[in-house]
């Protein structure tokens, strides 16, 4: 994408000196007639010409790199990664919004804890994990845990 800018900004820039007339870069070497304007104005219509694609391709670049940064968040976001790094690869490399994509591809899903009823009365969920526990189903650990968990949610 900043290729394809710079290269707009180049030629831009290339186009501009030579349509520009002789006298814009000082007075002449050699003193003549050099700089006539052509006849019927073919230098400005092309200089207009010009200065419309050159507007457009700068206002498509930045179009494009607001698409690209907007895409690589909203990836990174959905993901669970940082959305700024996602932005610095974006802007930093030239396949930094392919490596957010598969980044975001291979990413696992964020663990969430396993969504229980909050209806049941504490006690009882406290009974059934002292069963799960007495039965050897979960270890004194993840006891530990998951009774902290009930009570917080007191």
């Amino acid at each position: 994408m900043f290729r394809g800018v710079t290269l707009a900004v180049v030629a831009g820039v290339c186009l501009v000196c030579a349509a520009a007339p002789a006298s814009a870069f000082g007075p002449e070497p050699f003193p003549g007639d050099f700089d006539t304007p052509f006849p019927g104005g073919e230098m400005d219509s092309a200089f207009n010409a010009f200065g419309a694609f050159f507007i457009l391709a700068i206002v498509l670049g930045v179009a494009g790199t607001i698409w690209k940064v907007s895409t690589a968040r909203r990836m990174a976001e959905k993901a669970g990664i940082d959305p700024d790094d996602a932005t610095k690869m974006a802007l930093m490399t030239d396949d930094g919004l392919e490596a957010t994509y598969l980044a975001s591809s291979l990413r696992q899903p964020l663990p969430h804890a396993a969504a229980e009823p909050t209806d049941r009365p504490v006690a009882e969920r406290l009974k059934e994990l002292d069963a799960l526990k007495r039965d050897g189903l979960i270890t004194a650990e993840e006891y530990d845990e998951r009774r902290k968990a009930i009570l917080n949610d007191v």
